[in-house]
């Protein structure tokens, strides 16, 4: 008759018991970096003179002398001043939309909420 024992007969083994495994959760604030404004625009000033059939001697004098006997004329249409200006204010729009998700980027990243374009824009060194 053959008796079965487990392994234990032959090695003791102490058992071991587990540490208990202890979870902290902390909250680090989210830190990053808010880049500053570009300068603002300086824009320059334009002169245009606008020259007409009962105006161009005259003009065409003031050019002269203005530009030292050189006379160079640079012309647009009503219609293309329109689209002129057309084009400056839809690059007016796109300014103002990247500006809108700037602040929406730098609310989600900051713990400041509720900053208005104005509010950032004043609040933002030069």
């Amino acid at each position: 008759m053959m008796t079965l024992t487990g392994c234990q007969l032959f090695q003791r083994q102490p058992i071991e018991v587990e540490p208990e495994i202890i979870i902290k959760t902390e909250y680090e604030p989210l830190r990053i970096y808010q880049p500053p404004l570009p300068a603002e625009i300086d824009l320059l000033d334009v002169n245009w003179v606008v020259i007409t059939e009962e105006n161009f001697d005259e003009k065409f004098a003031e050019v002269e002398r203005l530009l030292g006997g050189d006379f160079v004329i640079f012309a647009l249409t009503p219609d293309g001043y329109e689209k002129m200006a057309e084009n400056l204010q839809e690059i007016r729009r796109y300014i103002r939309q990247q500006t809108e998700l700037i602040i929406y980027y730098r609310n989600a990243t900051t713990e400041s909420e509720g900053t208005t374009a104005e509010d950032w824009l004043s609040e933002t060194p030069e």
